[in-house]
This record gives C-alpha cells, structure tokens and sequence, in this order.
C-alpha cells in the first residue's frame, strides 16, 4: 500500500508506503491535535493502552517543536514504515543554500561533482530528479533484553530543478535491528520526490485531484 503526499504547500509530491501522517507545523495547536489523532489511530483507542499513547504523543510533538524551531518546513512521521512493519521514522524537509565548496563546479554544470565537494562524507547517486548526495550515520544501542539495535540517520541533498538550492530530506530511524532493507526503502521513497515546478500543468492539476 502506497499512497502520494503533497507537501511545502504543494510544490513537492512524494510517494510513501504504509501509514505516514504529514503533521502541520505552522499552529502547535493544530499540531497538537493532529498528532494525538494520528497516535490513537495507530496504537488504539483502549484503556490500557493510554501510557503508549501519551509517550509517543510526547515524542513527536517534542520532534515537531526542534523541527519548528530550525525552520523545517515539512515533517511526515510514520508509525508503520510497511503494512506489518511497525518501526517508527521521522522524515523531516527543509531548503538549505549550496556549500561555498560546490560553488565552482556548480557554475561549470557539474551538479554531481558539485554535490561530492560539498558533501565530502556522502555518496552521490543518480535519481529520477538527477544526482543526489546521501550521508548515512548509524548508532548502536540495546533493548533492555541486551539485543543490539540500531538508529539510523540519512540525510539526502536534492538540488532544486533551477540548481538555486538544495532540499535536505533528514530521515530518522530507531530501533532496527539491521541498516537494510531500511536504507534501500527510504532511497526508493525519496526517488519517488516530484518537483511539481516540472511537471506540466495538466499532469500537475491531475496529480492534485
């Protein structure tokens, strides 16, 4: 099950699988009441499930309010990656400026190469958008059963059609036991990202519908 999500007020479309919510950021009301609606919907309505909805309430609103905070303009959250894959991500989106380091091989066209000056500690791949640059952090931890899990961080550069700026896509991903199928998904999802500014006006308008 996959559906299409619109976001950064209809400029960019995405295709996510599972059960994801786009939480609104502009009201921390609105966001509030958003993501209590979400959570209940998630973990369930019963009594004795009331501790599991407050922490995870309390978890994503504290996520939303850093987010906020440093101007990220969209924040989709995801208590189910995949039908029966109840791992909980966070993919959070922002517009950032090019590093003073891609700026000569930006200005030659050389978007790739570009993109390896500025993001040293990344890989570059190219995507159906063009070259994009990914930098993946893992840290390790443990369940209170001793089983080793791990949280995983990725962080995708996507230059803007016009190469103006870029879009940082941060995802976060706690709790897995294994970086794959994970990071292989989450490449996949932000393959998926459409620049509405290039698709023509009638596939846009249907897209929209």
């Amino acid at each position: 099950m996959t559906r299409e999500v619109g976001f950064h007020e209809g400029r960019l479309r995405i295709v996510l699988p599972g059960t994801w919510g786009n939480v609104p950021l502009a009201d921390p009301a609105e966001s509030a009441t958003y993501v209590r609606r979400l959570v209940r919907r998630q973990v369930g309505p019963a009594d004795r499930l009331a501790r599991a909805r407050r922490e995870a309430t309390q978890e994503i609103l504290e996520n939303v309010a850093a987010a906020r905070a440093v101007g990220v303009h969209t924040y989709l959250t995801s208590l189910e990656l995949l039908p029966g894959v109840p791992f909980p991500a966070a993919l959070l989106a922002i517009d950032e400026e090019w590093p003073a380091a891609a700026a000569e091989l930006l200005t030659a066209g050389d978007v790739a190469g570009a993109l390896r000056a500025a993001f040293p500690d990344g890989e570059v791949a190219e995507q159906r958008s063009g070259p994009v640059a990914r930098v993946v952090e893992m840290t390790r931890g443990a369940t209170p059963d001793g089983d080793e899990v791990l949280t995983m961080r990725l962080e995708y550069h996507v230059p803007y059609p016009d190469r103006s700026r870029l879009l940082l896509a941060r995802v976060n991903v706690p709790g897995i036991p294994s970086a794959e199928p994970f990071a292989t998904l989450f490449d996949e999802i932000l393959d998926s990202l459409t620049f509405m500014e290039q698709v023509p006006a009638e596939a846009a308008a249907t897209a929209s519908s």
